[in-house]
C-alpha cells in the first residue's frame, strides 16, 4: 500500500480501533453504516475507506450526507399542504380567494403590507416596444427570460436583497409578467385582476375568476420549481433572475406545467366534439392516458381545481364549451377516479381568455408571486449552503 493509499484507507484493525468496536461489528457496518471498503488483491481482507470511519466516528449518519440545517428549505413558513387543505400562512387558500384581492394575498404570503401601493411603475428598457414586436410568437415565459435582465439593468434598486427591497422589487417582477401574459407593452399600478381583464377585452365577471385564479396559483409547497427558486435565492440572485428560474423550471417535461400542451390539446378535441365524451372514449378504449386527470398531492381533490371548478360554473354555466367539459369531467371520473386537475381547469380558463397558445400563463404570474415568497424567505433565513452528495461510483484504488 503506498502512501496515498494510507491516507485513503483503513485496514480493518485500524478502523474498528478508530471506532472502538469488535471486528464482527464493523463488518455489520459496512451495511448497516454504509461504509465503502475495497478488497485487497491476492487476499480475503479488505481496506476500509478512511472518511467513512471519520465520519461514523464524529456521530454523522449517512455517507456523504448534510446536516438537517444544510438542506434547502429545510422549514418553511409560507405554505401548509394537506390532503384536504392548503394554507398561505394559516389563511385558507380558497377563503382567501373567495374574498381577498390578489395584492392583499401577496403582501400576506410576503409579510409586507402596503408594498404594492407604495411601489411606483419601474424604468422601461429603451426599445421595449420593438423588442416585443419581435418577440410576437413567443411565450410569456420566453419573453420573460429576454426581457427581465434588461429590465433589471435599468432599475438598480432590485439589487437591494432587504426584505422589503426584495418585496418592492416582487411587485414590478408581477406587473411586468403580467403585462407580458396579455401582450401589453408596459405594466401598470392597478388591481393585477383589473388590468388583466381590461387588456384581453373581458367583463367584471371574468375579471372575478382572473382574481380568482391567481390567487389559486401562487403557491403550492415545495413542488419542483420552487425548489429551484429557492436553490437559486440561497445563492443571493435578484428577484428577477429568482423569477427566470422558476419559469425556465416549470419547462420541465416530467411537470405537468411543462406538460400543458398535451392537457391544451385534450381540451381543444373535448371542445370541438360533439358532446365532449369522446377525446375521453377513445384514449380509455387504447388504453392511453387522461391528460387533465392525473393523481395530486392532496388525498383525491385538488381544493383548488374544486374552487376553480365552482368559480367557471358562476360566470360560464350555459357557455357551450363548458358544458361539453362537464360531460367529459363526469365521464372520465366514473372510467379513471381521478378528479379534473386544476391544469385543465386553468387551461380552460385560458382558452375563454383567447390567450391563444399560452393558456396557463395565467398560472405563471399567480405563481411568481409564491415564488419570490420563498426566494425571499431563503435568502434571509439561511446562510449560503453547501450540501454534500453521497458518493456511489467507483472509489479510486
Amino acid at each position: 500500500m503506498d502512501a496515498q493509499e494510507k491516507d485513503l484507507y483503513l485496514s480493518a484493525d485500524e478502523a474498528a480501533n478508530q471506532l472502538g468496536i469488535s471486528l464482527p461489528t464493523l463488518y455489520a457496518y459496512v451495511s448497516r453504516k454504509n461504509i465503502r471498503s475495497l478488497k485487497v488483491e491476492g487476499s480475503r481482507s479488505r481496506r476500509y475507506w478512511a472518511a467513512d470511519i471519520e465520519r461514523l466516528g464524529k456521530g454523522k449518519n449517512d455517507a456523504g450526507s448534510a446536516p438537517e440545517l444544510q438542506r434547502i428549505a429545510a422549514s418553511s413558513a409560507i405554505t401548509l399542504l394537506t390532503d384536504k387543505g392548503l394554507y398561505y400562512r394559516g389563511r385558507d387558500v380558497v377563503e382567501l380567494s373567495h374574498h381577498s384581492t390578489v395584492e392583499e394575498v401577496a403582501e400576506w404570503i410576503w409579510q409586507t403590507p402596503g408594498v404594492f401601493a407604495a411601489t411606483p411603475l419601474p424604468k422601461k428598457p429603451k426599445g421595449i416596444s420593438t423588442l416585443l414586436k419581435s418577440m410576437d410568437e413567443m411565450s410569456t415565459a420566453q419573453k420573460a427570460v429576454v426581457l427581465f435582465p434588461l429590465i433589471e439593468h435599468e432599475n438598480p434598486l432590485a439589487h437591494d436583497l432587504s426584505p422589503e427591497g426584495y418585496a418592492r422589487t416582487g411587485v414590478d417582477v408581477v406587473r411586468w409578467l403580467a403585462a407580458l401574459a396579455v401582450g401589453a407593452n408596459a405594466p401598470a399600478a392597478r388591481p393585477l385582476h383589473e388590468f388583466i381583464a381590461d387588456s384581453l377585452g373581458v367583463d367584471a365577471a371574468y375579471a372575478d375568476l382572473i382574481r380568482r385564479t391567481l390567487i389559486l396559483c401562487i403557491d403550492h409547497e415545495l413542488d419542483p420549481t420552487t425548489y429551484t427558486v429557492r436553490v437559486a435565492a440561497n445563492v443571493g440572485v435578484t428577484p428577477y433572475y429568482a423569477a427566470i428560474v422558476g419559469l425556465a423550471a416549470s419547462r420541465g417535461r416530467r411537470l405537468s406545467t411543462g406538460r400543458s400542451e398535451t392537457v391544451t390539446r385534450m381540451l381543444e378535441e373535448i371542445c370541438l366534439s360533439k358532446d365532449g365524451t369522446t377525446p375521453i372514449l377513445q384514449r380509455f378504449r387504447q388504453g392511453e392516458p387522461l391528460p387533465g386527470f392525473d393523481t395530486n398531492q392532496h388525498a383525491l381533490n385538488d381544493p383548488r381545481a374544486q374552487c376553480l371548478l365552482e368559480a367557471i360554473s358562476a360566470v360560464l354555466a350555459d357557455d357551450t364549451e363548458f358544458l361539453k367539459l362537464l360531460k367529459a369531467i363526469e365521464v372520465a371520473q366514473e372510467l379513471s377516479r381521478q378528479p379534473p386537475a386544476f391544469l385543465l381547469l386553468l387551461s380552460f380558463i385560458g382558452r375563454k381568455l383567447n390567450l391563444n397558445n399560452q393558456e396557463v400563463a395565467l398560472g405563471g404570474v399567480g405563481r411568481v408571486i409564491g415564488w419570490l415568497a420563498h426566494a425571499n424567505e431563503q435568502y434571509q433565513q439561511q446562510p449560503l449552503l453547501r450540501p454534500r452528495a453521497k458518493y456511489v461510483g467507483p472509489l479510486p484504488d
